[in-house]
């Protein structure tokens, strides 16, 4: 037990060395500078046991979002980076940026009628229709628009409501509900509201019924959909999913000749909101050009909180990256001189339902993205791999023997350069890095906040920054309902070997109850022991 120990204190102590150092030689204007080695040397393997540890206990209980427990982490965070002499870079001259997560219950409201020619549906909620989740609440009447095959490549639906079939809906985003990103499409055309029509083949009954579980004000954190206020991504218009039953109708009368069919949609979605917040330490660039470039070295560090009596701690997802991202704290106040460029450590919060956190950051800058340089996400970073094979992905076996010493680095294919430099610093870490999942059926550079950063860097047309992921970890499993129309990696994952009988879920529930997503996280503080089984 102590060789195991030892090999998984030596492996995170030597890859939070390594963010240092390599983080150390991008800042510096020069790369003929030589980074003062002060800052390594405070890394020690006692360290990082005690942080993950402490983050990984009882105490913050598994770090759900929206709980007193995210808050006290935050808080614990907060005051690492304040004794290191980190500078405060969230709002009014604190550590935070607060915003505001919510979950979402049905009104008594909610209301779909329909009138054609030839058939009127007077429709009824949690049965033929539900509204999305994060669906703004009135009322809205129209004309009802079909969007079909041939739909025109510029859309005008001013004053109309949009309606669509899902399985037409594509979405680039697999952390982002698909109907969002779409809902956001027809807004921007004119539509006044959406209805989308669930797969016509799908002849469930229970479908519909099933989205209704998604309402539910009695599910643990670690089971409830979330979304976020004040996010541009969402739409500002009511949306609802149409069962298939009724969307067959719909769609028949929609595609006659001449049709002209009508609707009135009211949504009433109550909203519960959650007080929340990154938190975010600056250490101020000393080169008086370079210094308003900003290099964000980011980790999230919420999870999963409780569910049906069991905590899901969290280890390695991410407590891991959190240990390493307040080791880099301390690091840089160990006397090393001030890098060139500034440096924001960001820990992130609502990553688990959806990059929450980062993708509100990307909206709200605490510095202009036109000026940050690069951002590295450390996400799963403590513990040593071990899968089957995935032929149909092109994943090889890999065995924990084979890479205790390595890491998973995506992103480098949209910067040459930066893996260059990577490379270069890895000379004096001496570890084994793998630059193999930029691209693939998996698409993990989408998985976790630093696709926030990327995807907006798509969006301004840029390509001169940097986003990288830094994982140990080679498949994150996908997450539970944010996109129904994207197609993820199947589950390869087996329920953790503990004593704790598995909870037992409603089948009903539109949240897939699938295992965690590696057995660390379920055994929390004993993951050093029971990490390699």
């Amino acid at each position: 037990m102590r060789i195991v120990q030892r090999l998984l204190n030596l492996r995170f102590q030597t890859t939070a060395s390594f963010f240092v150092f390599l983080i150390v030689c991008l800042v510096f204007s020069s790369a003929a500078q030589t980074p003062a080695t002060t800052g390594l040397d405070s890394i020690r393997a006692e360290d990082l046991r005690q942080k993950l540890t402490y983050i990984a206990s009882e105490k913050f209980k598994g770090r759900g979002n929206g709980t007193p427990e995210l808050n006290m982490a935050a808080d614990y965070i907060a005051d690492v980076f304040e004794k290191n002499g980190l500078k405060p870079a969230g709002d009014t001259g604190s550590y935070y940026q607060k915003f505001y997560v919510y979950s979402s219950r049905l009104g008594p409201d909610n209301d779909l009628r329909i009138r054609a020619a030839d058939a009127d549906l007077d429709l009824r909620a949690r049965s033929d229709f539900i509204p999305e989740l994060w669906s703004v609440s009135g009322t809205v009447a129209g004309g009802l628009e079909l969007l079909d095959d041939n739909r025109p490549n510029t859309l005008d639906l001013k004053g109309k409501i949009a309606v669509e079939l899902e399985n037409r809906i594509f979405s680039d985003d697999p952390e982002f509900p698909a109907n969002a990103t779409e809902g956001r499409k027809l807004q921007d055309a004119g539509a006044v509201g959406a209805i989308i029509i669930q797969n016509l083949s799908d002849r469930s009954s229970g479908r519909i019924m099933s989205l209704a579980e998604n309402f539910r004000d009695d599910l643990p954190v670690r089971l409830t959909p979330m979304a976020s206020v004040d996010v541009p991504d969402y739409p500002q218009i009511p949306v609802v999913v149409l069962s298939s039953d009724a969307g067959s109708q719909l769609v028949a009368e929609l595609r006659k000749p001449q049709a002209n069919v009508t609707a009135m949609l009211t949504v009433d979605v109550e909203r519960r909101l959650r007080e929340t917040q990154n938190v975010l330490g600056l250490i101020e660039g000393s080169n008086p050009t370079l210094g308003s470039e900003v290099v964000i070295v980011g980790a999230h560090y919420d999870h999963d909180g409780e569910a049906f009596g069991q905590i899901w701690y969290g280890a390695d997802d991410n407590g891991s990256g959190t240990a390493a991202l307040l080791e880099l704290a301390e690091a840089f106040a160990q006397g090393a001189p001030r890098p060139a460029r500034s440096v924001l450590l960001s820990a992130w919060a609502g990553e688990e339902k959806g990059l929450l956190g980062s993708r509100y950051y990307v909206s709200h800058p605490r510095f202009p993205l036109d000026r940050t340089v690069a951002m590295f996400q450390m996400d799963m970073i403590g513990r040593n791999e071990e899968h089957p094979a995935n032929r149909a992905q092109q994943v090889p076996e890999e065995h924990a023997s084979e890479n205790t010493n390595s890491l998973n680095v995506l992103g480098t294919a949209f910067s040459p350069d930066l893996k260059t430099i990577i490379s270069r610093a890895n000379n004096q870490a001496g570890l084994t890095l793998h630059f193999r999942y930029d691209f693939g059926a998996e698409d993990l550079m989408r998985r976790s906040d630093q696709w926030s950063f990327l995807k907006k860097a798509f969006l301004r047309s840029s390509s001169s920054r940097a986003f990288i992921l830094i994982t140990t970890h080679r498949g994150i499993p996908p997450r539970r309902s944010t996109t129904r129309s994207w197609k993820g990696p199947p589950d390869w994952f087996t329920w953790p070997r503990t004593s704790s009988p598995r909870p037992k879920v409603s089948r009903s529930s539109s949240k897939p109850q699938r295992p965690p997503r590696n057995p660390i996280d379920t055994f929390g503080p004993h993951f050093l022991e029971l990490a390699l089984g």
